[in-house]
């Protein structure tokens, strides 16, 4: 469908759609069809760019940005042979054309050959009169090459031109956050204030560096300064509401939480943190009532989850901790926190069995804490499953070799087995760490206890 234009009827574009209504041809010069092209690339309607650029070149058969935007539309298309043997062609023609270069770095870049890509763009460098663009490109393909002091020149250089390319600040603050340059990144953020001191996003990023810094007071300064530069900035009220719930101002950060779910849709994160702030001032039951919020909003959001299972955990309710424990693995069998709590509640409530299965599922997403081998150990224990306590417990001594709670339970399954070879062995590495057991674990085995 081709748009109405209700100005400028001699435009270009328009011109070429009422062209292809009426299926007459029109002249049109080599610059009306870079900008037609150009129009239909940058809008994503590539076939109408093809058909503008096939009877450009009709009409202007060695037209070199006519080439160049062909070039351009094959490596759109993933034809990278045919836009390097039509660059090739193009050079020969326009040898000093930046864009042949950097159209050359795309491809370079494309096929993973970032350090030809840079020199592509080196060499583009040497024809341009406006490098800005060129030093956004050599940036991010330092990026790629994780050259973070290289990256962060060109953006620096970016940044210098244009204060107002907020991507262009973002990739730069990302470098100093990675080179760990907190009071350049400020500096920086103060030179784009200097320009325009009522920047919303160079504010919050320096506030965000003053965290950095430690520096809670000047950050929520400068948060406070972003929500005056625009009162409606989402992301200024939530880093502000943050800090004020870190530094205990619970009820302003609430405050601050609402405001953001005010000016932007509902989201399982503010929902979350509002429940933690109620949770702390003991207003349990607005506390469930925005974990929930968070879980209805989001059902994947992990936080929410486990802020509910945690809170009747705090509150010694493990019936009901397990009950939502047991919901969010219904909607996510692979999140280790889920599993954790999960062993952990149902050891608890003496459901052994369900226990075993879930530490089994703990250890193998990855969660090699000590707790939870022990904590394992102890439910196979409960289950008298001597061969598999040995199992398990060899396992475990793999991460922790020195451990001497893990032997006293392999000791105690070996002794179980009538093993009193393998328990001596064990029980020794118990005497040469020269360590006291803890008391409970000494009544697992009170026979074998007093042998050590």
């Amino acid at each position: 469908m081709f748009r109405e234009f209700s100005q400028d009827s001699d435009a270009p574009v328009t011109r070429f759609e009422q062209m292809l209504k009426t299926n007459q041809v029109y002249f049109f010069d080599a610059v009306e069809f870079e900008t037609i092209i150009q129009f239909y690339i940058d809008t994503g309607e590539i076939n109408l760019a093809k058909k503008a650029l096939k009877m450009g070149i009709n009409q202007h058969p060695i037209h070199t940005d006519l080439l160049l935007l062909k070039s351009e539309l094959h490596i759109l298309d993933g034809s990278h042979d045919e836009a390097t043997q039509l660059l090739a062609l193009i050079e020969e023609l326009d040898p000093n054309n930046q864009e042949i270069y950097i159209q050359k770095a795309t491809i370079s870049s494309k096929n993973k050959k970032n350090k030809l890509a840079i020199e592509y763009l080196y060499k583009s460098l040497e024809f341009s009169d406006e490098p800005e663009e060129v030093w956004c490109l050599l940036a991010m393909e330092y990026m790629v090459l994780e050259d973070y002091s290289k990256a962060k020149e060109y953006f620096q250089r970016c940044i210098e031109s244009d204060p107002s390319d907020y991507q262009v600040l973002y990739n730069l603050l990302y470098c100093l956050e990675y080179l760990e340059e907190p009071l350049e990144a400020i500096a920086i953020l103060n030179t784009v204030l200097e320009q325009n001191p009522y920047n919303e996003i160079a504010w919050l990023e320096s506030g965000k560096q003053q965290l950095h810094l430690g520096k809670k007071e000047a950050a929520l300064s400068a948060f406070e300064f972003a929500i005056f530069s625009e009162d409606r900035f989402t992301g200024a009220y939530i880093e502000k509401g943050k800090l004020l719930q870190e530094m205990g101002r619970l009820n302003e950060a609430i405050e601050h939480f609402e405001i953001a779910l005010q000016l932007d849709d509902p989201s399982a994160f503010i929902f979350v943190k509002i429940a933690s702030c109620h949770e702390i001032l003991g207003n349990d039951q607005l506390a469930l009532q925005f974990y929930k919020k968070g879980i209805n909003e989001d059902p994947t959001n992990e936080k929410a989850w486990t802020g509910i299972v945690d809170f009747y955990l705090q509150r010694q309710d493990p019936n009901k901790a397990n009950y939502y424990c047991q919901k969010a693995l219904q909607i996510n069998e692979n999140y280790v926190s889920y599993w954790k709590r999960s062993a952990l509640l149902n050891k608890e409530l003496k459901h052994y069995t369900e226990a075993e299965i879930a530490f089994k599922n703990t250890i193998e997403i990855g969660n090699y804490e000590l707790d939870i081998w022990t904590a394992w150990l102890d439910t196979l224990i409960f289950l008298n499953e001597w061969e598999k306590v040995a199992i398990i417990g060899q396992q475990a001594k793999e991460f922790y070799p020195e451990d001497t709670t893990i032997d006293f339970r392999l000791a105690g399954a070996a002794f179980k087995q009538g093993k009193t070879i393998e328990m001596d062995y064990f029980l020794q590495n118990i005497r040469l760490q020269k360590e006291s057991l803890p008391q409970a674990l000494k009544e697992l085995f009170p026979q074998m206890a007093k042998l050590i």
